[in-house]
């Protein structure tokens, strides 16, 4: 697959995208969300498209070409109201539709965008893309020398897919690299690395999930069920760097340790509100609790993350999560063509948006001290120097052992 471009002066390109903008809004609002009523102030705003359109026709010095400026408008269009949207040609949707991180030949990775790049927001363990050293921020600047600024994430897995019997070669930028890198990467299809499970220091149960794809919820359950089996007075729960997965999952993980209450909801515009709740049945222990997050925590890691914060039912360590709470639906378009648009989000049990907001950890261990924005310049640039030769991660799980060790002595006393 390769992404066309088409040469157009900026007068051009600016004639050409207001035109195909005021197309685009009258398919989009007109087309795929009914009637829009005489009150609606949108009439009003496509009446002065109607204008400027008329304008271009019979005034512009040039005849503007609408064949590439018409998916630019698309784009600039969805960019101000989803950051998740998806407009997918044909070959694209027939690629999404066949497509799963567990079975699509690729480099093992979960993305995100951040400043217009597909963004590694978890390198899958024991994947081609964490064996070659790929981690949580890198910012991938072209694929096999393809820019990558103007693709969406679909067109980037693609590629990251394809050729499927030679290695992708990745330009990384960002995550403290002064300068691009280039770096190569077997492409090969990425088993579900298994949940790490084992005791800390004689009674601290530790359970660690890469991946909440469907069934992992349930191992974990097994695991935690065998640890306490064998004497864990205390649980720690890493999530960090967990991202993708199957919401139900999140939910599911979050039951084991909270019996009763939200659990978080999911609603959008016209999808009806719909609640998960606690089941008591499901729930396995009360024993003190400390979960770990950071930036590379998201989708349903984040879920429960948030499920088991509200319920306070136990303590975040970490740094605050990526914030990647939305669900998206397939909206089919003329010419095979369609838009994978955000129609609902998942809320927190308090009613806050996980796609904005995330989940903030209960105590913060950060080496940088900052939540990083991805959508600004900075996430580009190098983090100043730490003069703590330990990393981020043992510093954080060094603090949960600590959280959770006070949390069992303060649970004896009020016993």
């Amino acid at each position: 697959m390769t992404i066309r471009r088409f040469p157009l002066s900026s007068k051009n390109k600016y004639a050409a995208l207001l035109l195909s903008s005021m197309l685009v809004i009258y398919s989009v609002v007109g087309g795929k969300f009914g009637r829009v009523s005489a009150q609606d102030t949108s009439i009003q705003e496509l009446d002065v498209f109607n204008q400027v359109y008329a304008k271009i026709k019979n005034d512009y010095v040039d005849q503007p070409s609408m064949t590439a400026a018409m998916v630019g408008a698309i784009r600039g269009l969805l960019e101000q109201v989803d950051p998740y949207w998806e407009y997918l040609n044909a070959k694209d949707v027939a690629f999404y539709k066949d497509f799963s991180v567990e079975k699509t030949p690729g480099i093992g990775v979960i993305l995100t965008k951040a400043n217009g790049y597909p963004t590694i927001l978890e390198a899958i363990p024991g994947g081609p893309g964490a064996k070659a050293g790929l981690k949580t921020f890198d910012t991938i600047e072209a694929i096999d020398g393809v820019p990558t600024r103007e693709m969406n994430l679909v067109q980037a897995y693609a590629y990251l897919a394809n050729p499927s019997d030679k290695p992708a070669t990745l330009t990384l930028i960002g995550n403290n690299r002064t300068e691009p890198e280039t770096l190569k990467v077997t492409r090969e299809v990425t088993k579900v690395p298994p949940i790490e499970s084992k005791m800390l220091q004689t009674d601290i149960a530790y359970i660690r999930i890469p991946l909440l794809v469907q069934g992992k919820a349930n191992d974990a359950k097994k695991q935690l069920e065998d640890l306490l089996k064998k004497g864990a007075t205390g649980v720690i729960l890493d999530l960090r760097a967990s991202a993708g997965g199957k919401d139900s999952e999140g939910y599911l993980l979050a039951n084991y340790f909270v019996d009763s209450g939200s659990l978080g909801y999911l609603q959008g515009q016209k999808v009806p509100k719909k609640l998960f709740q606690a089941d008591p049945k499901a729930a396995v222990t009360k024993a003190p609790l400390v979960v770990l997050v950071d930036g590379g925590t998201g989708g349903a890691a984040e879920i429960a993350a948030a499920a088991i914060k509200d319920s306070k039912r136990g303590t975040l360590v970490g740094t605050h999560t990526f914030g990647t709470g939305s669900h998206q639906t397939l909206i089919a378009l003329d010419g095979g063509a369609a838009l994978l648009l955000t129609d609902a989000k998942y809320y927190s049990p308090s009613g806050k948006d996980l796609q904005t907001q995330g989940v903030a950890p209960d105590t913060t261990v950060s080496k940088n001290n900052n939540r990083l924005d991805l959508n600004s310049a900075q996430t580009l640039e190098a983090p100043p120097p730490s003069t703590d030769p330990r990393s981020e991660d043992e510093l954080q799980l060094e603090k949960a052992i600590q959280v959770l060790k006070d949390a069992r002595t303060a649970a004896k006393r009020a016993a």
